[in-house]
């Protein structure tokens, strides 16, 4: 808190009485510019507003998403960008520890007030009316509004809290403002406490990384996986430098937890693998009332167990909404058995990391998750616009401050497969290689992992530190209008298959029932080929911007592609005409052997399929070329 205590002080100093017409932070009132600290570390950078720096030549800017007071209990707004219409933060900011149901008065406060603006603006005050005319929210919109309550308190959930209402803690704010830009975020300190005096065993390793080995209570964990669970930075940072996050889920594994904590908690110990830790610093000291030792880790991660830990708070958080506390209080007869290892040696953190999940296997790309360039090209999609969403670590969300559109969430292994099947107009080695994209190999020190890996990912000329974000958007957006349009092509098929079919069975002649059969056999084989040429076609796409020589980057008209669904069907359509169907009639008339999975994945085909489309392009020049400009005069911004 301390930190942002200073920051407070800081913007207060720089913005009371700013801007002078309707003041933001008013004169006396210091709590005002804790909503600035808000804004500056969830939006700030969004909106490229540097309040640090540039206090009074932003105040007039800053109005336009922070509320002065009287606000109708919706300090700031903020409207972005979105698939199927623009959607609206509001956010409430309150300086101090809110209960329960503080929160979910605030939460209904502000869901009232998005209601009476939705339905009549004029049924707001003034102050809220002229932060909203800077932004699109007209009638209806209440329904694509999220509502964020940001407090000093730990409490970030409540018993019926609803999907589009979020609370942002202090921790969590701190975390953002310190964490933001980081991949491998670290839990600062934290105190955890022992099952029994000096019940632990020290261990002393020759290259000085000493360990710990004792038991940690459940309850604990439990506490401390919810309270670093980040909204904002979409994932729990307890776990940021495991190589994924929890991937557990409501199941029989989950269940199987509760009731043995519920029934027999003393036998937990027994039945779980336990947890290992990697923390930078720790130091035992001994409670002055019980006389039981408690650990104190310093910058720390839990690299194992991570499945465990989230069972723990996924339990309290459903024992305490439902006012079960003597299930409950069997979380805190609930051991496990936890390995501390103090470690600063970055590459050694990444072999433990690796080395120590075993339970759920790991991948070798989970193994590639925690280097530094998957973890640069992560946040130079992300931030900044366009926004694309990478996910390089198994179980992690989106931040929740960052909207995207469909196209723009991706993994980085399909990124890799689609770069290669378009960019580098290599449809074979983005099939083939997916498998052992991210395989070390070790035989090679002159690669980082190999050289398909390098050729994408090297910092030192790899594709996605040299091309554009805007190319990479355009890339993502062909391979959804591929995947919409194959669903279009396809229910057209099966339509057309089901046709033939009737008649089929009402046809008498012999002669007209082979035809019929002929008919049926190649609408079947043109879907076939439509379900497994991804790659192909966009390989052709990008065939086709290179013979006709156009070198920029298209961009899209995105906003409006996702808001009307005419513009939206037109758009697929023409892209089927003019991209998938020529592919498909290519592979058609150019797969040579019998099964047709096999042919698409022949190394022979890619050249193959780029001669012919060279070929199929050089031979109706013209009049591609002027589809293409058709095209691109309609639907590129």
């Amino acid at each position: 808190m301390e930190a942002i205590n200073k920051l407070i002080n800081e913007f207060y100093e720089k913005y009371k009485g700013l801007p002078s017409n309707n003041p933001i932070v008013r004169m006396n009132q210091k709590n005002d510019a804790f909503e600035l600290v808000v804004f500056d570390t969830l939006y700030g950078e969004e909106k490229e507003l540097d309040l640090i720096e540039n206090s009074s030549k932003i105040a007039d800017e800053l109005s336009k998403y922070i509320v002065a007071p009287p606000d109708d209990g919706v300090d700031i707004v903020v409207e972005h960008e979105d698939i199927e219409g623009n959607i609206f933060d509001f956010v409430q900011v309150k300086n101090k520890k809110l209960s329960d149901l503080e929160l979910k008065q605030a939460f209904l406060y502000m869901e009232d007030t998005a209601k009476r603006c939705s339905k009549n603006i004029e049924q707001v005050g003034t102050n809220l009316k002229e932060v909203l005319a800077n932004t699109g929210f007209s009638r209806g919109d209440a329904r694509n509004t999220h509502f964020i309550v940001v407090h000093t308190g730990e409490k970030n959930y409540f018993k019926d809290q609803k999907a589009n209402w979020q609370i942002i803690t202090l921790t969590e704010l701190e975390l953002v403002r310190n964490n933001k830009n980081i991949a491998l975020p670290k839990v600062p300190t934290e105190e955890f406490n022992s099952d029994s005096f000096n019940n632990f065993i020290m261990y002393e390793e020759d290259a000085g990384n000493p360990a710990i080995l004792m038991n940690l209570r459940a309850y604990d964990l439990a506490k401390m996986s919810i309270k670093y669970a980040n909204s904002s930075l979409g994932r729990n940072v307890l776990f940021g430098q495991n190589l994924r996050d929890s991937l557990i889920k409501k199941s029989a594994t989950y269940d199987g937890m509760v009731d043995t904590i519920i029934n027999t908690p003393e036998k937990f110990w027994f039945y779980n693998n336990g947890i290992t830790i990697i923390a930078e610093d720790f130091e035992i000291k001994k409670d002055s009332t019980s006389n039981v030792e408690k650990l104190i880790l310093k910058n720390f991660s839990i690299i194992n167990g991570a499945q465990t830990t989230s069972a723990f708070g996924r339990f309290y958080k459903d024992m305490d909404n439902n006012r079960r506390e003597e299930d409950l209080k069997k979380l805190k007869n609930v051991y496990v058995l936890a390995r501390v290892l103090k470690i600063n040696d970055e590459e050694f953190k990444s072999n433990i990391a690796i080395y120590n999940n075993t339970q759920n296997p790991i991948t070798s790309r989970d193994m590639a998750a925690n280097r530094y360039e998957q973890r640069t090209i992560y946040n130079k999609l992300l931030n900044g616009t366009p926004h694309i969403y990478m996910e390089y670590r198994r179980g992690t969300t989106m931040p929740s401050d960052v909207r995207v559109f469909k196209h723009q969430k991706t993994t980085n292994e399909e990124l890799a497969q689609l770069i290669y099947a378009g960019i580098l107009r290599d449809p074979f080695t983005a099939k083939d290689k997916k498998s052992s994209l991210f395989n070390k190999l070790k035989s090679d020190e002159d690669i980082m992992i190999n050289k398909y890996y390098d050729k994408i990912f090297n910092p030192n000329g790899g594709e996605l530190f040299t091309r554009s974000k805007e190319e990479i958007d355009e890339l993502l957006f062909v391979y959804y209008l591929y995947k919409e349009s194959k669903k279009m092509s396809i229910r057209e098929y099966k339509k057309r298959i089901n046709e033939h079919i009737i008649n089929l069975e009402n046809e008498k002649n012999e002669e007209n029932k082979k035809r019929i059969n002929s008919y049926i056999e190649q609408f079947n084989l043109l879907k076939a080929i439509n379900n497994v040429c991804s790659f192909y076609c966009i390989d052709y796409y990008y065939a086709l911007k290179e013979i006709l020589g156009i070198n920029k980057v298209l961009k899209y008209k995105c906003i409006e592609f996702y808001t009307n669904s005419d513009f939206q069907k037109n758009m697929i359509k023409s892209f089927d005409k003019m991209f998938l169907r020529e592919t498909v009639k290519i592979i058609k008339n150019n797969a040579t052997m019998a099964s047709l999975n096999t042919w698409v994945r022949d190394r022979k085909s890619t050249e193959i399929f780029n001669n012919a489309a060279n070929s199929h392009i050089a031979d109706d020049m013209i009049e591609i070329k002027e589809n293409f400009e058709m095209f691109i005069n309609e639907y590129i911004g």
